[in-house]
């Protein structure tokens, strides 16, 4: 449809009358004429009752009138916030991460943003995937960054980027990826609510391995560290042991089927509209993607 003819329409419409559309439009009345009887072509109804000088609105013209009013309300919020983008003077912005998002991909991006609009103010909130998605569906974050697809009613996802999930041992350690000789190992798992281990749990149960010993850990960092210090096995992502392999740290186990392929997700609220510094911070990060 044609949003000029749709303007025309609901001057048409507020003023019941084409004498005074056009005059507040600053278009000729047989332009205005025009305008409606394409629409009326267009649609193959009837959107107004002629009275002479004046005109009613038919049951069509008054639909017409409901959605067209809230179209014309949308474009306008969507000129005003692309209007505030320009400046982006002042605003806040309190974002939540998983912990490879947040600790791996996230604080470059931000120290961008910060350099490029200083008087915004942002923090950023590192916890799992199951607790950043609770508070981004809560209001209680602008929106969040996690390694699983999010379950929390209310929210919607779209695609950040790529991740690994790997299984490491300790540097100067050598086993055998068998399922026997991995079910023997002393297992160092995340917490509940995380996405690497309902990735890692998923996995390991396709492939029959049951660990008989198992460490509950919370947040990547300890979970490696608690590999670095020889405490037993455990999933962590690609992105979080680059220091730590190149000094031999820890190594990746090349276990048949272990090691997971994920995406990981931007998520907000459905109905809920985001700020101009939210919408450009998002845009940075989505245009930043990158394939790991």
């Amino acid at each position: 449809m044609d949003f000029t003819r749709l303007t025309v329409f609901l001057a048409v419409a507020r003023q019941l009358g084409f004498r005074g559309a056009a005059k507040s439009l600053h278009l000729s009345q047989p332009a205005v004429s025009k305008h409606i009887q394409k629409l009326e072509a267009e649609l193959g109804l009837a959107l107004f009752e002629r009275r002479g000088s004046r005109v009613a609105l038919t049951e069509a013209g008054q639909m017409l009138q409901d959605y067209g009013q809230r179209v014309a309300a949308l474009t306008a919020e969507m000129r005003r916030a692309l209007g505030e983008l320009q400046g982006l003077q002042r605003g806040t912005l309190r974002i939540g991460a998983s912990t490879t998002p947040g600790l791996y991909l996230l604080p470059e991006r931000l120290a961008r943003f910060r350099q490029a609009h200083p008087k915004i103010e942002a923090s950023l909130i590192i916890s799992n995937s199951a607790e950043v998605s609770r508070q981004v569906a809560s209001g209680e974050l602008d929106f969040g960054f996690v390694g699983v697809w999010p379950q929390a009613p209310g929210l919607q996802a779209r695609p950040f980027a790529e991740d690994e999930i790997v299984l490491i041992a300790p540097g100067g350690r050598r086993l055998a990826p068998t399922p026997a000789a991995l079910a023997a190992e002393t297992w160092i798992l995340r917490e509940p609510g995380s996405g690497t281990r309902e990735i890692a749990a998923a996995g390991l149960a396709e492939r029959g391995i049951a660990p008989k010993h198992t460490m509950e850990l919370a947040g990547c960092e300890t979970v490696k560290r608690a590999v670095v210090a020889g405490l037993g096995v455990g999933f962590v992502s690609a992105q979080a042991i680059a220091l730590e392999a190149a000094q031999k740290l820890v190594r990746v186990v090349n276990a048949p089927g272990l090691r997971f392929r994920r995406q990981l997700y931007l998520i907000t609220r459905k109905e809920a509209r985001p700020s101009p510094a939210a919408l450009a911070f998002m845009a940075q990060a989505l245009k930043a993607t990158a394939v790991y």
